[in-house]
């Protein structure tokens, strides 16, 4: 199998996670990387894709460029690529040629799955893994053919690192974007009691500017909010309720985890690795955890456990090929 691997795409902190997902499938001496380097040619590919698609509309079937799709040829390959987001371009032009071709989608709302089973069927992909459950279920109910399956986020904690519980110096964090009902309510009084609290100050500022810092700065965190997208952005969400790899980042940083655990986190980790936010007073419970820290160490101490034997990317792309062999074997 081949990994397709795009190095032109710019540069965003979210393609962190998709380096790490592919690094950790390229550990597997199965498969091998093809990297596109010339950005043009992905480009006009993808121009060339929309303007066929455009010309299908309204039509039963989709045009396709007979030059490539649909050839039977001796060198046909399996191929699989790792996206965030629909980006045509990173699989392009090689999605275009004969062979088994299978992608691993993050992010997959509900206001890209028609988008998503456009792709699927001009390109005949053979499975998407997509990293929400729900996802999965919304696309299969609604596929008389399901080919997407259901594999979560995962990390690679070897890439992280911890601070020892008495010299962790940032009290709370919260990075990317903010849960604003809770935010304003506990960022005055943590101020005024002159508490490190870390945030998004600015809309796309990024509070820990380079990986090595963001590394660094999570690992010196005492407490990381963490909730899903569904609650911070509901009509992007579309109901979807998923773990992100913000939540395990925390957990292998040894970060005491406060927000929404998805209730899909808590069937994967077989019970709630979350303390869950006091609508009621959440004041006075954040002051409560940052004043008992040290008796939630045990719950810290098994969620890295639970993290580093069971959520790596390793697991995920072991549960992968699983899939992949038996659709094989089955064709």
């Amino acid at each position: 199998m081949r990994l397709i691997i795009n190095k032109n795409t710019d540069y965003h902190v979210s393609l962190d996670a998709v380096a790490e997902f592919e690094n950790a499938i390229l550990s597997d001496t199965q498969i091998r990387a093809i990297y596109i380097k010339n950005k043009i040619i992905s480009k006009i590919c993808t121009y060339c894709w929309l303007g066929l698609k455009s010309l299908s509309r309204g039509t039963n079937h989709f045009i396709k460029p007979k030059l490539f799709i649909g050839i039977k040829n001796k060198g046909a390959r399996d191929y699989f690529a790792v996206l965030m987001g629909l980006d045509v371009n990173k699989v392009l032009p090689y999605f275009l040629f004969s062979g088994r071709k299978n992608i691993y989608l993050f992010d997959a709302w509900p206001n890209t799955h028609e988008r998503l089973k456009d792709i699927v069927k001009y390109w005949n992909i053979n499975h998407v893994f997509l990293s929400s459950s729900q996802a999965v279920e919304q696309l299969c109910s609604a596929s008389h053919k399901c080919n997407y399956s259901w594999i979560p986020e995962g990390i690679n904690p070897d890439l992280y690192m911890s601070y020892s519980y008495n010299d962790k110096n940032i009290d709370v964090v919260q990075v990317g974007r903010k849960y604003e009902t809770h935010h304003r309510l506990i960022v005055e009084p943590l101020e005024k009691e002159r508490k490190v609290y870390l945030y998004e100050k600015v809309k796309g500022e990024i509070i820990f500017p380079g990986r090595g810092k963001f590394i660094e700065g999570i690992a010196r965190a005492k407490i990381s909010i963490c909730v899903p997208s569904s609650i911070t952005h509901p009509v992007r969400a579309g109901g979807i309720e998923t773990m992100t790899i913000r939540y395990l980042q925390s957990m292998v940083s040894k970060c005491l985890l406060l927000g929404h655990a998805p209730q899909e986190m808590i069937r994967l980790f077989g019970y709630n690795p979350v303390i869950e936010i006091d609508s009621q007073d959440p004041v006075k419970q954040i002051f409560f955890l940052l004043e008992h820290i040290k008796d939630y160490i045990p719950l810290i101490e098994k969620n890295y456990k639970t993290v580093v034997e069971h959520h790596t990317w390793r697991h995920r792309w072991e549960s992968i090929s699983n899939v992949l062999r038996q659709d094989l074997r089955a064709n």
